[in-house]
């Protein structure tokens, strides 16, 4: 009796995968283990795309500039990227302009294979601080950043925001 039920739930397993859920009969063979070869290949489609892009560690710098004094000075790190050999740049600007009678600079030493533009003024349009960079990934990196404030600055406190970016040459 115990061999006729387990032929009984072979004979349902062969149905169900023979028959779809909708009840219609699949095309093709069925395939046993007894059809099963010692090896098979299957292949494969890979692709492996270009990335690139860059990471700022730490969540934010906090700088201090005396009214008409010597600048402040801080530095920030981040993570740069650019796999494969097309040529990229790290570009910066400020979210929003700063108030009237402060200025920023900002410098990323050459590294990595690119080739710093040297200390650079930030405003909202896009100023190139290193270029010719490619084959990195998470490639660390310093940038300097110096903040004056003229005479005519009135004292306050505010926010500034810098964005980086990577681009193509």
């Amino acid at each position: 009796m115990k061999s006729h039920r387990t032929g009984f739930v072979w004979i349902l397993a062969v149905l169900v995968l023979v028959v779809s859920a909708e009840g219609i009969p699949l095309s093709g063979p069925f395939c046993s283990p007894l059809d099963a070869a010692e090896s098979a290949a299957l292949p494969l489609e890979v692709s492996i795309p270009e990335y690139w892009g860059v990471h700022v560690k730490g969540a934010s710098v906090s700088m201090v500039a005396m009214i008409g004094g010597k600048p402040a000075e801080s530095s920030f790190s981040f993570l740069l990227s650019s796999t494969g050999n097309t040529p990229r740049k790290l570009t910066a600007r400020l979210a929003a302009p700063l108030p009237a009678g402060m200025s920023m600079t900002v410098e990323v030493p050459s590294a990595q294979g690119g080739r710093s533009t040297g200390p650079q003024s930030l405003g909202t349009g896009e100023v190139d601080l290193l270029t010719g960079f490619r084959g990195l990934f998470g490639a660390g990196g310093r940038g300097m950043l110096k903040m004056k404030g003229s005479n005519s600055l009135a004292p306050g406190a505010g926010q500034a925001v810098l964005v980086l970016a990577v681009r193509d040459m």
